[in-house]
């Protein structure tokens, strides 16, 4: 699949609200006219999308569409995530597509586009732009260094929960979690051992935890899960898996936990935390 090069129509070419100022000057001289600024209607799209990934292949599909294509797709090189490749109709790479897998970052199409069909650095940059976009709001919302969820978007989800509850009758579990040894394994093994060891505890979670529920780093060593339709009894097979669960580096280092139940126990955020801390440190005070 060749890689385009040159400049020709902007972005315009497929979305067609995107009627940017275009560089006039140079279409005078004999040259082409290029979109140098993008329209209002890109930007708006831009701010709005809520998956700057969904962007990424709408763009493929829509220059597949506009140029009879058989294929495209582009390669970015991002610091954060490393190397991504997207193709049209979120096509999954295949046993043909090896040289995308070492192809400097760029666009690719089949058959070829012509030197002035279309500008590949607009789109190249609208699509990194799109990715970054993901990553700023995945930042944003996100422990940097377990990966899950931050305190901020921990309370945001615990308080829409509750509403869910009280409204509809959903139940579920608001477990606090805190480690047992973080100050001892700071002091002993350093603090580069205790980061490792929390992070080992949220990579834990994500292999065990089931889809819907939700997990969070509150700060420092305490963390927080929302589980749906959860007993005490389940809750402590989970808490079992997530200690003995295989592929990890190191051991789980050890924890406690407290938990309450909604309508159970509580049916506001401040008793639901309460009656969940209370129970952590009464385990706490049994080890």
């Amino acid at each position: 699949m060749p890689q385009q090069a040159g400049h020709g129509r902007g972005l315009a070419a497929i979305f067609p609200g995107a009627t940017g100022r275009y560089d006039t000057e140079s279409a005078r001289a004999g040259g082409t006219a290029t979109m140098t600024e993008p329209g209002e209607e890109l930007l708006a799209t831009i701010a709005n999308t809520d998956s700057g990934i969904a962007l990424i292949y709408r763009s493929l599909d829509a220059l597949v569409e506009q140029f009879s294509l058989e294929d495209a797709a582009v390669v970015l090189e991002e610091r954060q995530i490393g190397r991504q490749v997207f193709c049209a109709g979120r096509r999954p790479l295949g046993a043909d597509d090896d040289e995308l897998l070492v192809a400097p970052p760029g666009l690719y199409t089949q058959p070829a586009l012509e030197h002035d069909d279309f500008d590949r650095s607009l789109m190249l940059s609208l699509c990194v732009l799109a990715l970054r976009l993901d990553v700023v709001r995945h930042d944003a919302w996100h422990d940097p260094l377990t990966g899950l969820f931050d305190r901020r978007s921990f309370v945001r989800l615990l308080d829409m929960a509750i509403a869910r509850a009280n409204r509809y009758g959903w139940k579920f579990m608001l477990v606090l979690l805190d480690l047992d040894s973080l100050k001892q394994i700071n002091d002993s093994e350093g603090h580069a051992a205790g980061d490792a060891a929390l992070r080992d505890l949220g990579e834990r979670f994500r292999r065990v935890l089931r889809i819907g529920d939700d997990a969070a780093r509150l700060g420092g060593d305490e963390f927080a899960m929302i589980l749906p339709n959860t007993t005490p009894e389940g809750l402590d097979l989970l808490m079992e898996r997530v200690r003995t669960t295989e592929g990890s580096e190191r051991a789980c280092a050890p924890f406690s936990y407290g938990w309450a139940l909604i309508p159970d126990d509580a049916n506001d955020h401040e008793e639901l935390m309460a009656t969940a801390d209370r129970r952590l440190y009464e385990a706490k005070g049994r080890r």
